[in-house]
């Protein structure tokens, strides 16, 4: 299963939902079987995570130092299974770009914290840990079984 993080400009929320659902699938075992990423709708190619969106997940013993914001293509679309996206906007975006609803998840939205304090990042990233429990347990473990049969 290939799941891939969606936000605006890949340096906060998506870097963040990746680093800890990557924690989370290797937690559990699942890190053959589940492959993540993220990607931006408007990210500049090579830009590094927001300090404080590092900042955040080292407190919580994530590193994303060495992310790179990428920009989600046209290409890369039919290779991703689920797409999990930060807000409404993100989702029907991607719809408009032709991803069947089905593939695309939107939790709560979570709001952006590009250019706020630390405890703006806090929050977000709970926020995100919360979500993330969710999207795993209603769509990731419903998912997998049905992997499993096709091999």
């Amino acid at each position: 299963m290939k799941i891939l993080f969606v936000c605006t400009g890949n340096t906060c929320r998506s870097p963040m939902a990746e680093g800890m659902f990557r924690r989370m699938i290797q937690e559990k075992g699942l890190e053959e079987r589940v492959l993540c990423q993220s990607a931006g709708l408007s990210a500049v190619e090579g830009n590094p995570a927001a300090e404080n969106a590092v900042l955040a997940c080292e407190e919580i013993g994530i590193s994303i130092k060495d992310h790179e914001a990428r920009r989600l293509t046209g290409e890369e679309i039919p290779v991703w299974d689920l797409f999990f996206t930060m807000s409404q906007t993100h989702g029907y975006i991607l719809e408009q770009a032709g991803v069947p609803a089905q593939k695309i998840y939107t939790p709560i939205r979570i709001e952006d914290p590009y250019g706020q304090d630390l405890e703006a990042y806090r929050r977000c990233r709970d926020k995100l840990q919360e979500e993330l429990e969710i999207f795993f347990q209603d769509y990731v473990l419903q998912m997998l079984p049905f992997e499993r049969d096709k091999s």
